[in-house]
């Protein structure tokens, strides 16, 4: 086979392992993108109030993921563990796991309900320094800290049931949310059915209600008696500590990587506040069409997890590599299609949003200019995934810690603040994220180190 051949071979798609990517993941893209319109829905109607309510509630809820995002990684502890139970037939082991993630899920929860008041207050001088933002914005922050609980519990039999294969239970799940959600934002934010007209805590309170019964629906399906017959869910939950530490030990760095990350993300939008609340009110939803397009990426990445931990566990590592390679291109190519609709038709996306003519006008371009790199977002996700999956967090923190500190925020500050490029030189800064994480997650994978680790 010539190198061209080669070439051409490692770029084609194989049915038979599309298949077996995409049974698993299409539920979980479906649920992914289902979940993210929460904050969607939530950008799109208070966009009806205005510009300072798109700002506010853009920053508040940046900030709002960059607290309880980087707690909600204990999910990739109970996926990635309970996972390989599932490779090595050992089933009960996974409702173990599942018992473990949901005890970590209450105690990282409840501190924050409890605390949530004061977070919002300490927190909301820092959102902007356009005094209406910061009030709006700590009122929404202050109410959606307090489904931080929820979430957590919602994350854990995410990847409960996707390590387990049964992932249209994640997809069920995130559609009755976002019904929820969009039945509360319509009564609360605007005042219908008799509802006092609540505006951006409305909003809030609306995403926080909604994310409690996708709660109740994960409770009710591990309570079948198909999945405690062969899971063991809730029973022997004296067991705890068994799954502790592990669980722990693979967390703990991806927790890390996620505050810098979505640390890094709310640096980015401070700087973006500096330079103007319209562009505050664009990059919000920039901000919310790409945490919605990213979601395709972000499911085949968790298939790819489940498929490499399953594979792991049955001792097929080679089929497991096939597999995340097949998850990569398949996010590639996806996402590719996704950038060429926001070079296409960048205006039709942002009036979903707003009618405002300014926040449009101020949020073309950098939509265009997103619209190149999406397919390396798509590399990147699958492929940290799948390290993850195998049980190799630690270097995932290294590469963001690296990628962040170097290229990033340098690139966002720099461009945003110094040159004569604003808005749109802020968000250039995902080129460098980006296709510097593509790179080094490529190489990494393709070295094969993580075939040989335990979990």
């Amino acid at each position: 086979m010539t190198r061209v051949h080669r070439g051409i071979s490692r770029l084609a798609l194989h049915a038979a392992d599309s298949r077996a990517v995409i049974r698993l993941a299409y539920p979980v893209v479906l649920g992914s993108l289902s979940y993210t319109l929460l904050s969607v829905i939530d950008t799109a109607m208070l966009g009806r109030l205005g510009a300072v309510f798109l700002a506010a509630s853009g920053v508040a809820g940046v900030l709002f993921f960059a607290v309880v995002f980087p707690l909600s990684s204990v999910s990739v502890g109970v996926q990635t563990l309970a996972s390989r139970r599932f490779g090595e037939e050992r089933f009960a082991g996974c409702g173990q796991i599942l018992h473990t993630g949901l005890a970590a899920a209450l105690v990282l929860g409840v501190p924050l309900v409890a605390l949530s008041p004061w977070i919002a207050r300490i927190a909301a001088p820092a959102l902007s320094n356009d005094p209406a933002v910061v009030e709006l914005g700590r009122s929404y922050l202050q109410y959606r800290l307090l489904g931080a609980g929820f979430m957590f519990a919602n994350w854990v039999f995410g990847a409960f049931f996707a390590a387990i294969g049964r992932t249209r239970h994640q997809m069920i799940a995130s559609m009755m949310v976002t019904v929820a959600n969009i039945m509360l934002d319509y009564v609360l934010i605007f005042g219908h059915l008799g509802a006092p007209a609540m505006g951006i805590v409305g909003a809030a309170v609306a995403s926080t209600i909604a994310v409690g019964v996708g709660m109740v629906y994960y409770i009710a399906v591990a309570m079948q008696p198909r999945i405690r017959d062969r899971f063991a869910t809730f029973r022997h939950m004296r067991r705890l500590v068994t799954w502790a530490r592990p669980m722990i030990r693979l967390s703990l760095p991806i927790i890390g990587q996620r505050i810098l990350s979505h640390g890094s993300w709310f640096v980015f939008f401070l700087v973006v506040a500096r330079i103007g609340t319209l562009e505050l009110a664009a990059s919000n939803v920039i901000r919310s069409i790409y945490s919605l397009t990213i979601m395709i990426a972000a499911g085949l990445g968790t298939a790819s997890a489940a498929l490499v931990g399953h594979r792991m566990g049955a001792g097929d590592p080679d089929r497991a590599e096939r597999l995340a390679w097949e998850s990569t291109r398949l996010a590639a190519y996806s996402m590719g299609v996704v950038g060429l609709l926001f070079l296409v038709i960048p205006g039709w996306v942002f009036r979903i949003y707003t009618g405002d003519i300014a926040v449009i006008e101020a949020g073309l371009l950098p939509l265009r200019i997103l619209g190149f790199v999406q397919a390396f977002a798509g590399v990147t996700l699958v492929l940290s995934m799948s390290l993850q999956g195998a049980g190799n967090t630690r270097f995932v923190l290294l590469a963001e810690l690296a990628v962040c500190s170097t290229l990033y925020l340098p690139v966002v500050y720099f461009l945003g603040l110094h040159t004569s490029l604003g808005l749109v030189g802020a968000w250039m800064g995902e080129y460098f994220y980006w296709i510097a994480l593509a790179s080094i997650m490529s190489v990494k994978f393709a070295q094969g180190s993580w075939k040989r680790l335990r979990v």
